[in-house]
């Protein structure tokens, strides 16, 4: 009879590892199940079936699980977001409402939310009254602190201008504007 010899880490006693925290670990185990996936949006979450992976549930839904798989890769830069078509994904989609829901939210066109500082309107507003439109003489004005550019000021400016909440508000100080309380 040949007798053969195990490998060493078959015939080591097993030991037991005081610095893991086993409850820790199983937590962090089933929080990455597909049982316990976290879905944010609304629409996603009203149709997404847990007893499914996030892959499956992404291509019942019909929502790409890979973006960069669902489009090919060019090599023309003119061409860069050119769409291709799966065959194999497309007999797949049981649900065509959720891809519409989605759409319909996507086009949906939110209002810039970006708006200045109360430091920031003050500062341009004392540089409007001070010296009107004349970006350079901004430029070298004691209260430029941040030494910023004509054109960067310009920039600025004519964002602040765009801005209808913030500059109405100086206009109405300054007398431009008829005051909404006026017409009454």
């Amino acid at each position: 009879s040949v007798f053969t010899m195990k490998i060493k880490k078959q015939h080591r006693r097993k030991q037991f590892m005081y610095r893991t925290n086993r409850k820790r670990l199983r937590e962090k185990m089933e929080k990455n199940t597909k049982h316990n996936v976290k879905v944010a949006d609304p629409i996603l979450k009203e149709n997404w079936d847990h007893r499914k992976s996030v892959k499956e549930n992404m291509k019942q839904l019909g929502v790409a699980f890979d973006a960069n798989k669902s489009v090919s890769r060019i090599s023309n830069p003119r061409n860069k977001f050119k769409v291709t078509e799966m065959e194999a994904d497309k007999e797949v989609v049981s649900d065509v409402s959720v891809v519409a829901q989605l759409e319909a939210v996507a086009a949906v066109e939110k209002p810039p939310a970006f708006r200045f500082s109360l430091d920031q309107v003050k500062w341009i507003s004392d540089m409007m009254d001070k010296h009107k439109l004349n970006f350079k003489a901004m430029a070298r004005d004691p209260m430029n602190h941040y030494q910023e550019t004509p054109k960067a000021i310009e920039k600025k400016i004519r964002k602040f201008m765009s801005i209808p909440e913030q500059y109405a508000v100086y206009c109405r100080e300054r007398g431009l504007l008829e005051s909404e309380h006026s017409e009454n």
